[in-house]
C-alpha cells in the first residue's frame, strides 16, 4: 500500500490507541523490506512502525507512537 493512501485512511479512520487514547498510531510492518526513500519517510512521520523479520500468526497490526501499546490483528 503506497503510504500516503495509509495516512489518509488512517486519518479518516481515527483510531485511538486502547490504551491511552491518543490518536498518533501507525501501522507495524512485519516482515524484510527494502530500505527506499518511501519508507524511509513514511518512519520519520511516524505513519508506520517495523515489527521485525521473524512473522507468527498473532503479530499486532497497530502501535501508538505515545505509549507504545500494540494490538489488533495484522492481515495477511
Amino acid at each position: 500500500m503506497e503510504w500516503k493512501l495509509f495516512a489518509r485512511i488512517l486519518e479518516e479512520s481515527k483510531l485511538n490507541c486502547p490504551n491511552c487514547k491518543n490518536e498518533s498510531i501507525a501501522e507495524i510492518l512485519w516482515g524484510y523490506y527494502e530500505d527506499t526513500n518511501a519508507l524511509q519517510k513514511a518512519l520519520k512521520k511516524k505513519e508506520i512502525t517495523l515489527g521485525g523479520c521473524i512473522v507468527t500468526e498473532h503479530d499486532p497490526k497497530w502501535e501508538c507512537n505515545v505509549c507504545h501499546h500494540r494490538w489488533g490483528e495484522r492481515e495477511d
